[in-house]
């Protein structure tokens, strides 16, 4: 979404012009810029992520995705009226049985 939001609105700059609207050579330009920032953005965005992907993690605990991130990081709920007892953790269901 927001690379594709992000060059129709580089392109739109040139399309639009005030001074000399649809000037191809302008246009040009603004598709060179957009395609010089996807060229720097995508493969430091993907180092990024391999990165976070290789150290730290990218998924949280399975606890926390069952009670949902707003109570795991911020210690409260966010849909209380969803929140009745259905967390539970692999350790309490062997005590039980």
């Amino acid at each position: 979404m927001h690379g594709f939001c992000g060059v129709w609105g580089t392109l739109a700059a040139g399309l639009f012009f005030a001074a000399d609207p649809f000037n191809w050579d302008r246009i040009g330009v603004q598709a060179l810029g957009s395609a010089a920032a996807f060229a720097w953005a995508f493969p430091m965005a993907l180092m990024l992520y391999l990165l976070l992907a290789k150290t730290v993690g990218l998924r949280t605990s399975t606890q926390d995705e069952q009670r949902g991130l707003d109570y795991a990081e911020h210690a409260e709920v966010g849909y209380p009226e969803f929140n009745q007892a259905l967390t539970y953790d692999r350790h309490e269901l062997t005590r039980r049985a």
